[in-house]
């Protein structure tokens, strides 16, 4: 019946181009596995028997078993596997999900910020503490040095990928897929154009410079020449970097105002589009250079001239920038009939459509990604890299105090066709971009407005004890404790959603681990009462923790029912929908339920990290980011303004409590 149909084309996925896949030496890896269907859709059940009625649960079951629900699934699965079998053809380094992941964040229209983009917030510099504010920067000297070293680093890493020379990633033995960091530099995520409803990764391969943000300015200068090379010295790239602080700084007159250009990457896809076709086919060809020169830059340093100190308005400050209305003082405002109150929050010396490092005046950084290309893993091999550098900084720095040993010169390039001074861009204003600023800025600041922040920084114990005492996986140990704290506030359980890595596999991206089991709701429910045995809630935990492990496992190898639902339903949509009627499993209210993650939580732990998190993913849910490290746990906790310090608090009692319950069994 499908001979009258176009075939399910294996396009080519956007990550993976032959130049970019040329950037980065890996292993060849085995392909991802497409589960039986069968087993696919006996874990779905397995997924949503804990969250529905006993009645709804009936309901999703008759779905899944009814006939014509098998037979249009078997159909869509032989489409699914001839399709993979048209992707080994054409691009052995693919995977089935690939093309249908990267629609799924293309094609999304709401804005990046707080709903897409995560963040890190990465350890101090152990070398700026000795920094004062009377050296040659004054008070800007740990956002210079701070600044200018974690460029250095970064670009090591970039130079690392280009020559092939970075070590493949591996997890206790097993080397896995590295295709996602040949889009991780020189990437923007580009909006909608005329001719399509879906925004594109681009990926500039041979990109040498990077864009500066400091106060909205943009600068952008050369920091690589064509053969990889670094052009600057350390102690350059400061200068550089003081130069564009300066300028900055400059007071502002009526006829230039300062605008937030940035704050349109912050816009629905949609409206961004038109701003920025606008932008592009429009009569002020400027701009057009100006956005070409940033979506073609390595990645974006965003100067925040501000002291940031509390380790909440940190969480903000990297996640989506903090927002600071000025109602006094407004004489550089956009000179138009709009409201009094200037916005001066970081929020606006941003562009979310690329890789951002971000570092304030007092050297507290982080990075800011899209997400489109690159996951967590990806990000955090960065992290640990400028972690590292700064680590080996402050040794080289110790040994010289004791030595009065001359630190070796940076290799740096003479490649005269390099920019090597900051260049401002100038762009050209008229009232339709005036007023597109103007609205981007507010709805930016409205939904800044709609988010709150918690963080827990639990520094009683760590990995270490989870292990050791209480026996069971420190990442089940969380997720429990997040079914348990969300239970004690709601009385409810709700679809928890954790990714599981899948880059064992070529082109690997992630699994859906659901947290919910008959296991762990066993265990909530008991721990939940006050009088409930102590061995008895002991054995609980230790089998919900356990049964959370194995899941995880099955997800990581390629077995989880998630993807592979998806891509049947993708299948479905974008090519059989005349051919084939709607499979009833994904008209049945379990398919929208499983697929709307209340609780969306994620593992990033790091000796690197201070803290990491995201925004959440439904408007009733909760983003969940955790670190855990040997003897503390750090989360980070978003929503839209539910219970968030709340749950914090009840997640700590959590642990206080476990740590209660497994010392009452030492002493007994």
């Amino acid at each position: 019946m499908f001979a009258s149909n176009p075939p399910f084309h294996a396009k080519m996925p956007h990550s993976v181009s032959p130049e970019r896949a040329s950037q980065v030496s890996a292993p060849a890896l085995p392909r991802l596995p497409i589960p039986r269907l069968q087993d696919s859709l006996q874990r779905y059940l397995d997924r949503l028997e804990p969250l529905q009625s006993p009645q709804n649960h009936v309901k999703t079951r008759n779905a899944v078993f009814e006939a014509d629900n098998l037979r249009v699934l078997s159909q869509l699965n032989q489409e699914l596997l001839k399709y993979d079998e048209e992707l080994q053809t054409e691009n052995p380094t693919s995977s089935y999900i690939e093309q249908f992941w990267y629609d799924a964040y293309l094609q999304y229209d709401e804005s990046v910020v707080l709903n897409v983009n995560p963040f890190f917030e990465l350890q101090d510099d152990p070398t700026l503490r000795q920094i004062d504010d009377y050296g040659p920067y004054r008070s800007s000297s740990r956002l210079v040095k701070r600044s200018a070293r974690i460029v250095q680093s970064t670009l090591t890493f970039v130079q690392q990928i280009r020559c092939k020379a970075l070590k493949p990633d591996t997890v206790r033995g097993t080397s896995l897929s590295m295709d996602q960091y040949s889009v991780l530099f020189g990437s923007a995520r580009i909006p909608p154009d005329a001719t399509s409803q879906s925004c594109r990764l681009q990926t500039s391969v041979f990109s040498t410079h990077i864009v500066v943000l400091c106060k909205s300015n943009f600068y952008w200068f050369d920091v690589l020449d064509s053969q990889h090379n670094l052009v600057f010295s350390g102690e350059e790239l400061e200068r550089a970097l003081y130069s564009i602080l300066q300028d900055a700084a400059q007071p502002i007159d009526e006829t230039h105002a300062r605008l937030p250009w940035g704050v349109v990457t912050t816009e629905k896809r949609s409206i961004w589009s038109n701003i920025r076709d606008y932008m592009m086919k429009g009569p002020l060809p400027t701009n057009r250079n100006n956005l070409q020169i940033i979506d073609s830059a390595l990645f974006v340093l965003c100067l925040d001239d501000v002291l940031i100190e509390g380790p909440l308005e940190l969480v903000q400050e990297m996640l989506c920038g903090t927002s600071d209305i000025d109602y006094e003082n407004s004489q550089d405002a956009i000179k138009s009939e709009v409201p009094i109150g200037v916005q001066r929050g970081t929020c606006l010396n941003r562009w979310y459509d690329k890789l951002q490092l971000i570092v304030t005046q007092n050297g507290k950084a982080g990075i800011n990604f899209e997400h489109t290309g690159v996951d967590g893993h990806t990000i955090l091999r960065l992290a640990t890299h400028i972690y590292t550098e700064s680590v080996l900084s402050f040794a080289r720095s110790i040994r010289r105090s004791r030595s009065d040993e001359v630190p070796p010169p940076l290799s740096s390039s003479s490649d005269q066709s390099t920019v090597k001074v900051p260049r401002k861009l100038e762009w050209q204003v008229d009232t339709y971009l005036i007023s597109s600023l103007h609205f981007a800025e507010i709805r930016l600041s409205d939904l800044i407005a709609q988010f709150d922040f918690a963080r827990l920084d639990f520094s009683d114990y760590g990995t270490f004890k989870i292990k050791s005492e209480f026996k069971v996986s420190p990442d089940a140990f969380v997720q429990m404790a997040i079914q348990a704290a969300y239970y004690a506030l709601y009385r409810k359980f709700e679809v928890t959603y954790e990714p599981a890595m899948t880059k064992a596999f070529q082109n690997g991206r992630t699994e859906a681990i659901r947290t919910v089991s008959p296991q762990s709701k066993l265990f909530v429910e008991t721990f939940d009462r006050q009088n409930a045995p102590k061995d008895e809630l002991r054995r609980l935990f230790s089998a919900a923790c356990a049964k959370h492990s194995s899941v995880t496992k099955q997800c990581a190898s390629g077995m989880g029912q998630d993807r592979h639902l998806y891509a049947l339903y993708c299948i479905w949509n974008e090519r059989l929908q005349a051919a084939l009627p709607k499979p009833s499993i994904f008209k049945d209210g379990g398919w929208s339920l499983l697929n709307t993650s209340v609780i969306s939580t994620s593992n990033c732990g790091n000796p690197s990290l201070q803290s990491f998190g995201f925004g959440p993913v439904c408007a009733n849910g909760f983003g969940i980011g955790y670190i855990m490290r040997d003897k503390t746990i750090t989360i980070v906790l978003t929503s839209k303004h539910r219970q968030t310090a709340r749950l914090a608090y009840l997640l700590e009692q959590f642990f206080r409590d476990i740590r209660q319950l497994y010392e009452t069994s030492n002493n007994e």
